[in-house]
């Protein structure tokens, strides 16, 4: 662990900054949460090891979630007007070839999107600006080192060049291999609940439907996991694959290459025919939501992917970073009205990324058990492919939890093998 034990602002290399909210990490969740507090009027240090405009390995889909949270920092124009494309579905793809489109919200006449594909290098700049523009204090190249222990409370982090930065909240949101994470002492490579995966651009790929669908296939060399395939704004296609670690170390997988025997193998090969990749492949952790972790203690929080909070079955991560987030900073600010940083308070910041994603990450963690019944996928796939009422049902389950738990149910299968049409 990087504890650094401190009585006073100047006990370690001189003065010390000092702050109401130090946030390690710029990317969505740690941007919304430096925005939203510094809108409410703390003093926040947003903390980037990178300077932007930089890169982050991910699909690169913003969900309704993630609007919810742009509308509310008053973004949705910005980032609509930015090099990004409107999203209004997913395309499933079953192990034997069958595909059905699923559109994000019953309403396809909707004026707005319900979501967007923006690549990170764009988006995660115009969260982070935004919480400059609201007040935050960004500083980029610079490294947490360590934390800053006052008793068994977290009071700042020390930083590379020897500064010191106090607060009486830290904010972990430095993604999926966090440096305040391992600093308290939690690992977050439990390879049962860990996705490893691999992607990269490419241009030319053919065979985009309309209303750029997001398309993740379920295939025999992915699961558990899927290969996706994203449209892109710069006729870019986002292309990638994920899979559980555990299986990866079981089967001794190689990503790279089979993503590539993917690409080639008879579905998929006229349509990277003419591709060119863009870059180079590129591999990172998912560290996934299907496990209870500890995200609050005395002086601190995690959010995003640093807390763990990756969906399990699709692997999104952005809604759920900037949801968590936002609500992070909801609870600095109620510690700062109440003068209280203590664990017992925080802990209501726990409580409520339960309350808001708790049930959706553990039906999305049933889902994910459920991809290994390859003839269920198919099934369901090829059903929901022919019979509009089916696939209606299940895109209702996008904006109604409540409808998604349908999926967990054994009722749902039943009523579709015999089939008959499922509730909506």
């Amino acid at each position: 662990m990087f504890w650094v034990a401190v009585d006073s602002p100047t006990s370690i290399l001189g003065a010390a900054m000092t702050y109401d909210l130090v946030v390690a990490g710029a990317g969505p969740g740690g941007s919304a949460a430096a925005a939203v507090a510094a809108k409410a009027g703390l003093r926040v240090l947003l903390i980037e090891r990178a300077s932007f405009p930089r890169d982050k390995v991910c699909g690169d889909a913003i969900s309704g979630k993630s609007v919810d949270v742009l509308s509310e920092l008053g973004l949705t124009g910005h980032v609509a007007a930015s090099e990004t494309i409107d999203s209004w579905g997913v395309l499933f793809g079953s192990p034997s070839g069958a595909e059905v489109e699923i559109p994000f919200c019953g309403d396809r006449q909707a004026a707005e999107a319900p979501g967007y594909i923006c690549r990170r290098e764009v988006f995660d700049e115009i969260v982070a600006r935004r919480a400059v523009e609201l007040g935050a204090e960004l500083r980029e190249e610079t490294v947490v080192e360590g934390l800053l222990l006052e008793g068994s409370s977290v009071r700042g982090v020390r930083l590379s060049g020897g500064q010191i930065a106090r607060a009486p909240i830290v904010i972990g949101a430095d993604g999926a291999y966090s440096a305040v994470a391992r600093a308290l002492g939690f690992s977050q490579l439990d390879e049962r609940h860990y996705y490893a995966g691999v992607r990269a651009y490419f241009r030319g790929v053919e065979g985009f439907r309309g209303r750029n669908f997001l398309e993740l296939h379920f295939l025999d060399e992915s699961i558990p996991g899927y290969f996706w395939i994203f449209p892109m704004a710069d006729g870019r296609a986002n292309v990638g694959m994920g899979t559980l670690s555990s299986r990866i170390k079981r089967e001794d997988v190689r990503l790279k290459p089979l993503l590539q025997s993917v690409m080639e193998s008879t579905r998929f090969r006229d349509r990277f025919q003419r591709a060119e990749r863009v870059g180079r492949i590129r591999g990172w952790g998912m560290p996934l939501g299907s496990a209870v972790r500890t995200m609050a203690g005395g002086g601190w929080m995690l959010v995003g992917d640093a807390a763990s909070l990756i969906d399990p079955f699709t692997g999104e991560g952005i809604g759920n970073a900037m949801v968590s987030g936002s609500l992070s900073a909801d609870w600095a600010v109620r510690a700062h009205e109440r003068r209280d940083f203590s664990a017992d308070c925080l802990q209501g910041y726990q409580r409520d990324v339960h309350r808001v994603l708790g049930g959706e990450l553990r039906l999305s963690d049933t889902l994910r058990r459920m991809e290994s019944w390859r003839w269920l996928l198919n099934t369901v796939i090829r059903k929901a492919s022919t019979n509009p009422e089916v696939a209606a049902a299940i895109s209702s389950m996008y904006d109604d939890l409540s409808a998604r738990k349908q999926l967990t149910s054994p009722l749902f299968y039943l009523k579709l093998l015999a089939g008959r049409k499922p509730a909506a």
